[in-house]
């Protein structure tokens, strides 16, 4: 499927320029060398992204930090070129339209486009510096008359899709969120999945040294997702997908983190407790011809056996998907999630958002309540396919307990 949108983009991206580049040789005809310059230039752009998919899908080294980093960026200048060229053939379009019904001449549309070209440019390049690097922190409140009293104030910090393959090998982006975290004071920590973006040796001394160092008053829990799994891995890879996950399980252990696999643990207050289980990401089935993750479940019935429904339950599940049948297998009282990242662009005007995260999910950001179950869906704190975070910044969130019995 990404092979497909690629290929149509750089149809897309090809029928524009041949468009734009017999616009520039007739407003530039004096200038030959004007048009050439124009010619080379998407060549070089569309050659480019050619060369990024076929690295991407056939090279031996697609699966190293610094070959994927590579890509992404490729994408990034593909992108950064189309997108603004695009716009402004838009308007382009309007006006001659807009000539051809007013039998006039007026070059205000082309103007316009100019600008909002330049405008889209700026924000782009904005995404990918400082839009894609400044971590923002949500605090949300959770109450319930389940929340035993011993729990009012209780602090769970979610962050989600770090994808540390993707990010710069100075770390700084991790130590900054570790420091966010920390400076939080949480009761419980709560990473909902892909912690990597292809493989475990993204996982390194350096980053676990960092990641070890989250402060918790009682534990740091994750799950698996989807890049977890080793699905993503080049098909030359030494690793399995089930070798790869159990030393990405392994290294979270050893960092002091507890991983929960289809499993439930519980958190006490003196006679009170609350339960926290986690589920796999059910990928039990091959994605992009490459490997098979048939050792994954999402296994509700195993998760929540011998939890009692009158516990308050946190329920992490690293795709939002799984909420329907999470309600209608267990408490779930609380689902924490990820996964979708709000496909990394985001339009907000006041409390309306929108993004085309909405196309493919059904829930895709933010707070969803549905008889009397709460589900969180955390837009993320990494990127992949193209190294921006358009409209929607690097987050974690804070969740405050507050427990609504009556003393």
């Amino acid at each position: 499927m990404i092979l497909a949108f690629i290929a149509l983009l750089s149809l897309l991206s090809i029928a524009v320029d041949l468009i734009l580049l017999r616009k520039v040789r007739k407003t530039y005809s004096g200038l030959p060398w004007i048009g050439w310059l124009y010619l080379a230039h998407f060549l070089i752009i569309d050659l480019i992204i050619v060369t990024a998919i076929s690295l991407y899908r056939e090279s031996s080294d697609a699966g190293s930090e610094g070959s994927m980093r590579t890509i992404l960026w490729a994408f990034f200048l593909f992108f950064i070129s189309f997108f603004p060229k695009f716009v402004y053939l838009i308007f382009v379009v309007l006006g001659q339209l807009f000539n051809l019904i007013r039998r006039t001449r007026t070059k205000i549309f082309s103007r316009i486009g100019i600008v909002a070209a330049l405008a889209l440019f700026c924000l782009m390049l904005w995404s990918a510096t400082v839009g894609r690097n400044r971590i923002v922190t949500e605090h949300v409140t959770i109450a319930s008359d389940k929340i035993p009293a011993a729990f009012d104030g209780y602090k769970i910090a979610l962050f989600t899709d770090l994808h540390i393959g993707n990010e710069p090998a100075n770390n700084r982006f991790i130590r900054h969120l570790v420091e966010r975290i920390n400076n939080e004071q949480p009761d419980l920590v709560v990473n909902a999945g892909d912690l990597i973006n292809v493989q475990v040796n993204e996982l390194n001394d350096s980053v676990t040294s960092i990641l070890g160092s989250i402060q918790a008053t009682d534990r740091v829990c994750s799950v698996f997702g989807n890049h977890d799994l080793g699905i993503y891995m080049n098909r030359h890879s030494s690793l399995t997908p089930a070798e790869n996950t159990r030393q990405l399980a392994e290294k979270q252990r050893e960092m002091g983190w507890t991983v929960l696999d289809n499993e439930t643990v519980f958190i006490q207050r003196g006679n009170n407790s609350i339960s926290v289980t986690g589920v796999n990401f059910p990928a039990n089935h091959k994605l992009n011809n490459r490997h098979t993750a048939d050792f994954a479940r999402c296994d509700f019935a195993t998760a929540y056996q011998g939890v009692p429904d009158s516990l308050f339950n946190v329920l992490i599940a690293h795709t939002p998907e799984v909420w329907d049948a999470a309600r209608a297998s267990g408490p779930a009282d609380l689902t924490l999630s990820g996964h979708v990242h709000a496909m990394q662009f985001k339009i907000r005007i006041g409390n309306w958002a929108w993004s085309p995260a909405r196309w493919m999910y059904t829930r895709w950001s933010g707070l969803y309540e549905e008889e009397g179950k709460k589900l969180f869906i955390n837009d993320g704190l990494g990127y992949v396919m193209y190294p921006m975070r358009i409209g929607t910044y690097p987050s974690i969130t804070v969740f405050t307990l507050r427990s609504t019995v009556k003393p």
